[in-house]
């Protein structure tokens, strides 16, 4: 009996699904403490190291003054940067400015440091300023692609000094991002993270038995896609594929042939725009958007069955109307699953 309400009250019936469906996407909107977020950049230290040693050990400031990030390739898991890096310590006997190595440089014959400043302060602490430009390695998590969230970060290490000897602190005061705008993508965070790193080797220096911590800085910026780019990318033309395909559901069962040439034209659609979006995807893993797609080829495929199916049924004596009503219900199946898959995508995005 419901069934039959449904599929004679079909209009009706979609009117209501639409509606909840747009209740519930406000709901998880506004109910999310992160939709109200500012546009203001959040900067974070997460140094682990504590004010006693601080204070006891030799410091040098680090800090990053971001200017450009452009060229950034998550299949080949680089990106490239300019911005300004100073240090400010203390003592004659350290020279962090000669020996602090960025670890994930890619290629050091494109890579520019332009000393602009290297002086004593009035507080007779040492200054030293360069401007570089270079591409960086970061290794970039794909699976929640496209409301993934990334980070670009650059590791700065003494490559003389243990961290024994000097450890790199924020300079969390004169950090800024103002001048820093990336097409595509939200800028969420600025992040410092220092800590002692322990290489699980002695680089084949046998006359040292220990593994030597080494200071290390590692400068983020945490980014992510605008929603935007999730909604106009992926589930616009999705959805705009997929009800081409749903019209099939309403035609007589006279143009079987028509019927079944839209699904094919669809199923084809359908692996043309995920085709799109691969070569983004380093090393061809499995992303958040290939189960959405993953649907859109089953729900394809059940089509072509359920045409199948029915079109011998009716050849066999079985009235058309019932197959009107299943292929009614089947259309709403396919597209509540469908609505919560993007739901839910939509969801993984407010996470973030």
């Amino acid at each position: 009996m419901l069934i039959r309400f449904l599929t004679k009250r079909f209009l009706l019936t979609i009117g209501v699904i639409f509606v909840a469906v747009l209740g519930i996407f406000t709901g998880i909107y506004y109910s999310n403490p992160n939709h109200t977020s500012s546009d203001k950049v959040v900067f974070v230290d997460n140094t682990n190291y504590s004010d006693e040693i601080k204070q006891t050990q030799n410091t040098v400031t680090v800090g990053v003054y971001p200017l450009n990030v452009y060229k950034i390739d998550t299949a080949s898991n680089t990106f490239q940067m300019t911005a300004y890096v100073w240090m400010t310590w203390r003592g004659d006997d350290l020279q962090p400015d000669e020996t602090f190595d960025i670890v994930n440089l890619v290629n050091t014959s494109s890579f520019t440091k332009t000393e602009i400043a290297n002086q004593t302060l009035s507080d007779g602490r040492e200054y030293y300023l360069m401007k570089i430009d270079g591409t960086f390695f970061k290794s970039f998590d794909m699976a929640d692609y496209p409301v993934d969230q990334q980070q670009l970060t650059l590791t700065f290490e003494d490559s003389v000094d243990t961290s024994d000897a000097v450890i790199y602190v924020p300079d969390m005061v004169n950090t800024k991002s103002d001048l820093l705008a990336i097409p595509g993508w939200e800028l969420k965070q600025i992040v410092y993270t220092a800590s002692d790193h322990a290489y699980q080797s002695n680089l084949g220096f046998i006359d040292n038995n220990t593994n030597n911590n080494v200071t290390r800085l590692d400068f983020s910026i945490v980014i992510n896609h605008p929603f935007l780019f999730y909604f106009m990318k992926f589930v616009f033309p999705l959805t705009l594929i997929l009800l081409a395909n749903y019209i099939v559901f309403w035609m007589p069962y006279a143009f079987i042939e028509t019927k079944i040439t839209v699904i094919g034209g669809t199923l084809l659609s359908v692996m043309f725009l995920q085709q799109l979006y691969n070569e983004k995807i380093s090393n061809q893993q499995i992303v958040l958007v290939d189960y959405l797609y993953l649907f859109a080829y089953l729900s394809t495929f059940l089509s072509i069955i359920s045409k199948f199916y029915f079109f011998r049924k009716i050849e066999d004596g079985w009235d058309e109307s019932e197959a009107v009503m299943w292929d009614k219900i089947i259309f709403l199946g396919h597209f509540l699953v469908y609505i919560v898959m993007v739901l839910g995508i939509f969801w993984k995005y407010l996470q973030n």
